[in-house]
């Protein structure tokens, strides 16, 4: 008999693990208005024991040539954003390029928002469960990148 509550458990576990991809395929990079977009591309996040999530990329492309990448990483696969707490503030000094970074709250979301001056900004956002947002351009500003992904977590 233990046998089979052994096996009641493992096929509930199984089960419970399938559901993760399928949640996974949802996510979307919408259209951003003010932004032109080409198709987004869906990589799945497989191993042979399974797939695991998904993986989205979308390019966006402003006015006057102002570039954006967008990419979900979303699944059990992927895990969760792990982040200092909200409010704080630190660099790569005494080693690295001179990066900075701020953990912060966005429409009630943990995000970080890291700069580096050689190569530009990212925007990190936990979207939910096992999904990330992120944002990187070395264009736009901390506002744009907040405004593109609180329109792209409306639209989900």
């Amino acid at each position: 008999m233990k046998f089979f509550r052994r096996s009641g458990t493992a096929v509930s576990v199984l089960l419970l693990l399938l559901a993760f991809p399928a949640a996974a395929d949802t996510w979307i990079l919408p259209d951003i208005p003010g932004f032109k977009a080409v198709e987004a591309d869906r990589t799945p996040l497989e191993a042979p024991s399974g797939t695991y999530g998904l993986w989205l990329v979308r390019n966006y492309a402003g006015e006057g040539g102002r570039r954006m990448k967008a990419t979900i990483m979303a699944g059990p696969g992927a895990g969760p954003l792990m982040t200092a707490p909200a409010g704080t503030l630190s660099d790569d000094r005494p080693l690295g390029f001179g990066s900075t970074y701020e953990v912060f709250l966005l429409n009630g979301k943990t995000a970080v928002f890291e700069t580096i001056p050689s190569l530009g900004s990212s925007l990190a956002v936990a979207a939910g469960g096992d999904a990330t947002l992120t944002l990187e351009s070395s264009s736009l500003s901390r506002e744009e990148l907040e405004r593109a992904a609180s329109e792209i977590l409306e639209n989900q």
